[in-house]
């Protein structure tokens, strides 16, 4: 990382497992430490659960292993930030999906700066939540290089 601040985020798994099977920009910022992921075990199991659902698709298109994929969110996690899982009394933010909630929590509960998602029916539209702002990974580098400018 070299003196870069490591910027605490949320990504939803709609972003970050795609990101990881690509090895996008996303992906090598994360792995090399300058964002540090949020996370707990609903967020976890959600990106194992995206990732099995992909690997036909990416083994075809890429050639890439489902075990490959997971050893890469094991080492984004394992240097993450846990934070626990959202309890089942946390009132509702987003009504008509209640998974979604689990990632508010976490950005909460984990100090995000910035939530990163593509679900643009739900997350998108709060623009930020309890102060930390929402976008898309394009808004998120947009951010980042106002707010931490030397992360990029």
């Amino acid at each position: 990382m070299s003196g870069k601040p490591a910027v605490p985020v949320i990504i939803d798994t709609n972003i970050l497992v795609p990101s990881i099977y690509s090895f996008t920009h996303l992906a090598r910022f994360i792995y090399e430490g300058n964002i540090v992921l949020i996370w707990n075990e609903f967020i976890y199991n959600e990106a194992c659960e995206i990732i099995n659902r992909l690997s036909n698709y990416y083994l075809k298109k890429a050639n890439i292993q489902v075990e490959e994929v997971i050893r890469f969110l094991d080492y984004f996690v394992s240097i993450g930030r846990k934070v626990p899982d959202m309890p089942e009394d946390w009132p509702p933010v987003i009504l008509n999906d209640r998974d979604d909630d689990n990632f508010l929590w976490a950005a909460l509960m984990g100090e995000a700066e910035y939530i990163i998602s593509c679900d643009d029916s739900h997350m998108l539209k709060l623009k930020k939540y309890m102060d930390i702002p929402i976008g898309t990974p394009r808004d998120f580098f947009d951010w980042v290089k106002v707010v931490h400018p030397m992360s990029v």
